[in-house]
Formats: C-alpha cells, structure tokens, sequence
C-alpha cells in the first residue's frame, strides 16, 4: 500500500506531515482490508485546484479537496485506486479560520477523499454520518480530534 505524494513548488510537507498521511492512507487500508493499492496526492496551489474544480465540477473557485476514483480497467492490475488534489493555500486559510492545526486538519482532506474514491459520500444523512465514523475512527488512531 502506497500513497505517492507530489507538489508544487511552492510549499513543501514537513516529514512529520508526510509520515503521518503514510500512516493515515495504511490505517484505511487496513480498516477497509485493502491490499496492494496506491493512491496518489497532488499538493496544489489554489489557482491550480480551481483550474480542476472548474474543469471536472463546473465550479469556477478554489476548493479545499478533490478525489477522484481510478475507473480505469487497469485498476485491477496496478491497484491503483485514484487520484486526490488538495490545495495546500485553501488549507491554510481554512484550518486557521476554524481553529484547527493545519497538520489535523490536512490529514483529515487525506482521509475524507480516500473515503470519497472508495466509494463513501455525504449526499444524504445516513451515508454522511457513516463516512464521517469511519473518518474520525482513523482520526482518533492517529491522536486527531473528532473535526465534527
């Protein structure tokens, strides 16, 4: 199980961060009974990720994450799930806007999209509160406050 992680070159993970998404992405997979699957991380800049944003969800702003599931019928073979975007600048703003550390709150976009690609949304109650369980039940092993 991997999680390959990219950036731009405008910020850089501190090695504690990048440990910790690591850990994150194993916890999941082990929760879930994934096996031989990688994921891949795009750190991006707020302009970046609304060039995505406006492109796959005709939404024309910044967001803070996008997921988006490997359809391909290699998955299969190469175990690669999908793809996530998470702009480090709408990060920033966010977690400082809702008191939380950036850190925390980084690895809890990690989480909630890898849910997203394996399928979990929050299109209605029920679904909702089953994905944010399964998020705050990894949080919690990573010694991560319930963001709820």
């Amino acid at each position: 199980m991997s999680l390959y992680i990219t950036g731009t070159k405008d910020f850089s993970l501190s090695k504690e961060l990048e440990n910790k998404l690591n850990k994150a992405f194993l916890l999941i997979c082990n929760e879930e009974e994934i096996s031989n699957s990688s994921v891949n991380l795009k750190i991006l800049s707020n302009t970046d990720i609304q060039e995505l944003n406006k492109k796959y969800r005709k939404i024309n702003n910044p967001t803070n994450v996008l997921s988006f599931t490997n359809e391909d019928i290699s998955k299969s073979i190469t175990g690669d799930l999908g793809d996530i975007a998470i702009s480090y600048e709408y990060l920033q703003k966010e977690s400082y806007q809702q008191n939380k550390k950036f850190d925390d709150h980084f690895i809890h976009m990690l989480i909630h999209a890898v849910y997203h690609i394996l399928g979990f949304d929050h299109k209605n109650d029920e679904m909702a509160k089953l994905m944010e369980s399964k998020e705050i039940k990894i949080l919690k092993k990573l010694n991560i406050n319930n963001p709820y």
